[in-house]
């Protein structure tokens, strides 16, 4: 199932990354990041926001990744549609993951 990201709400989900179809380890003073960017990956929908280790449900020893960003950050979304939640892990060295999203603008206030 694609990840819903509702525009004005925060987000708070976990990501599970692999390399060769393996789970590895994100060392615990490794910079993570994530944003929100196109499908042909040129626009950028949000800055990137750091990730913490210590977020309740991450696990980064098996590569477990809890994004989270404020509602104050996806409500300057304009853009609906089927986007990539991109992350980048900067360990010894810097890779990215893309996985598939829905952004939708939210109607409660």
């Amino acid at each position: 199932m694609t990840t819903q990201v509702v525009t004005g709400d925060d987000v708070l989900f976990s990501v599970q990354l692999y390399k060769d179809g393996e789970a590895f380890v994100i060392d615990p003073g490794a910079t993570v990041e994530a944003m929100f960017v196109s499908l042909d990956r040129t626009t950028v929908y949000t800055a990137a926001i750091a990730q913490s280790s210590g977020a309740t449900g991450a696990d980064w020893a098996t590569a477990t990744v809890v994004v989270s960003m404020a509602d104050t950050v996806t409500s300057a979304v304009t853009y609906q549609g089927r986007a990539y939640l991109a992350i980048q892990v900067d360990d010894t060295i810097k890779e990215s993951f893309y996985g598939p999203v829905v952004i939708m603008r939210g109607n409660i206030p």
